[in-house]
């Protein structure tokens, strides 16, 4: 029975929530994305039923506005809008570190003075290094920059408290005299920073992983939201106020008290497990409306994850101690909106991107269409057609809450009117953080070559990774005929390596080309115009790739 809520009971309580949310949230977004990815699967290979009338569908569409300052600018923007990106968290995140290091300096007073105040700082900036992950581009090595930094500085602050803070005063015992000196240790340093971050670290890998990351804010704010509610319940039932209702309860209805506690929490799973689906609910609905992208989501996740494990700490000097959550996030939230209004503004001619792919490469494809993302969506949108390699990436939270409630047929092209819909949703304006969409379009069997032919009409560069690519890649075949007829050979690039059959492709590409009508836009092209971008080494060299993209909007 509880008495009374104390620091120790509510430390418990918040570790059994954060805990038990997040694994809650990994296993759920596993179970769902599994089952999404096979709805989606069914869903393509089943014929709507109108395709005959899409393919004579026509549907005005204007061309972008050229880019300012032709390929080299929209490169250079390309490649360092993604550090002006990282630079805006720095604020903020700071601001996140300093509020909860004054907290601890009250409820943990070290007697280190100014570097211990510093090394409490750093340690609370742990998340902003794993944000900086969630927010640079590139491989690894590019990656693995932020933390290498953040853990010099950790070592160096660490050296800096050993060698000018001695709090231990000397010590005479007989002939032995030991010196002052300071308390702070190599070993004292890596259990600080074990005890504080390790466990919220491999909680938000669970949740950040590539395979869960497009639902994972929303999961994690449903099962925090029913883990609580049950928590509480249970806190209430078995103080001594509870206790004792609870017995008169039983006595009145003479109903075992099993049973009535059996009911009280199915009534309390049923309660809080509706407030949850309100709350993701407001999420889906506030990025339909652009009031929050994928990764600002995914960043206030990370961060409340932290900020919840730093005040279960915080609250063994008192229970009001958790304030200081809030009020931390707030800080940063507030900051970081104010840093990317003055930093992150979106280009004057925004540029769209079409990506289109073998769609047996599954998570080659993934990885690429992610690292270009991480460049191209400060330039401008980009589109693709949903298929299983791209499911679980491109989801976004409206289209889950749809398929969680047995809707996802509806985003489904399947007429004319589902066709004009869903062309209309496309978003080519920049997110609160200055990033554009990734517009994904859920085509049937008989549907994607109509809604390829509005997205290659657009006026988009477009980009078709053919690695692997084969006579047996029948769709392939077909968007290849597709963009040698409507598309302008220099805003059209293939990316090839040594999986590819090229002498298929060169025949394929020839064989359309001299079927084009007179009238066609590359009819009076040379074929040998149409770019290709050649990964002879295996991995894709994305920059370069970057690059050759934006010379494509300024041709």
């Amino acid at each position: 029975m509880i008495e009374e809520l104390t620091p120790q009971v509510m430390m418990v309580l918040m570790l059994l929530i954060i805990v038990s949310s997040t694994i809650l949230t990994a296993t759920l977004s596993l179970l769902l994305l599994s089952r999404y990815r096979r709805s989606v699967m069914r869903l393509m290979m089943s014929q709507g039923r109108y395709g005959a009338q899409l393919a004579e569908t026509s549907i005005p569409v204007g061309m972008p506005a050229a880019a300012i300052g032709g390929g080299e600018a929209l490169y250079r923007r390309a490649v360092t809008a993604p550090r002006r990106s990282a630079v805006t968290l720095l604020f903020p995140v700071l601001l996140f570190a300093l509020v909860l290091a004054l907290a601890a300096l009250v409820v943990y007073p070290s007697g280190l003075g100014l570097p211990g105040f510093l090394i409490a700082v750093w340690v609370y900036l742990w998340p902003g290094v794993l944000a900086l992950q969630l927010v640079l581009p590139g491989a690894f090595k590019q990656r693995i920059i932020p933390p290498f930094l953040y853990f010099i500085g950790f070592v160096l602050l660490g050296v800096l408290a050993a060698t000018t803070v001695t709090n231990l005063p000397e010590y005479h015992f007989g002939g032995f005299h030991l010196s002052a000196r300071s308390t702070v240790t190599p070993w004292g340093m890596v259990r600080l920073w074990l005890l504080v971050n390790a466990a919220p670290t491999i909680l938000v890998w669970l949740c950040f992983n590539h395979r869960i990351r497009a639902v994972a804010p929303m999961m994690l704010a449903l099962s925090t939201t029913l883990v609580s509610g049950l928590l509480a319940l249970w806190l209430a039932i078995f103080s001594m106020q509870g206790v004792d209702l609870f017995v008169a309860l039983s006595a009145a209805l003479d109903l075992h008290v099993v049973w009535l506690l059996s009911v009280a929490l199915l009534l309390a799973l049923l309660v809080f497990g509706a407030l949850g689906w309100v709350l993701i609910r407001a999420i889906a609905q506030l990025y339909q409306r652009g009031g929050a992208s994928d990764r600002s989501l995914q960043l206030d996740a990370l961060l409340l994850l932290f900020a919840n494990s730093y005040g279960m700490w915080l609250v063994s000097g008192g229970v009001l101690w958790y304030a200081v959550v809030p009020g931390a996030f707030l800080a940063y939230r507030l900051s970081l909106a104010w840093m990317t209004h003055r930093l992150m503004r979106g280009p004057t001619a925004p540029q769209g991107l079409t990506f289109l792919r073998v769609f047996a490469l599954g998570q080659r494809s993934e990885a690429l269409l992610n690292e270009i993302a991480g460049y191209w969506r400060y330039l401008g949108s980009l589109q693709v057609i949903t298929g299983p390699d791209l499911a679980r990436s491109t989801l976004q939270p409206h289209q889950f809450l749809d398929f969680l409630g047995g809707r996802l047929e509806s985003h489904f092209v399947q007429d004319s009117a589902s066709l004009h819909r869903s062309l209309a949703q496309r978003k080519h304006h920049p997110d609160p953080d200055g990033r554009y969409r990734i517009n994904n379009f859920f085509c049937r069997d008989d549907s994607w070559q109509a809604v390829l032919t509005q997205l290659v009409q657009a006026g988009d560069i477009v980009l078709m990774d053919l690695r692997s690519f084969t006579a047996a890649n029948a769709g392939c075949i077909a968007e290849l005929r597709l963009l040698v007829g409507t598309v302008p050979f220099d805003r059209c690039l293939l990316l090839v390596d040594a999986s590819t059959d090229q002498d298929f492709l060169r025949s394929t590409l020839k064989e359309s080309w001299e079927q084009l009508p007179p009238d066609a836009v590359n009819h009076h092209t040379p074929l040998d115009e149409l770019g290709t971008f050649d990964c002879k080494y295996g991995e894709v060299p994305v920059q370069p790739l970057i690059a050759r993209l934006c010379q494509a909007v300024s041709g």
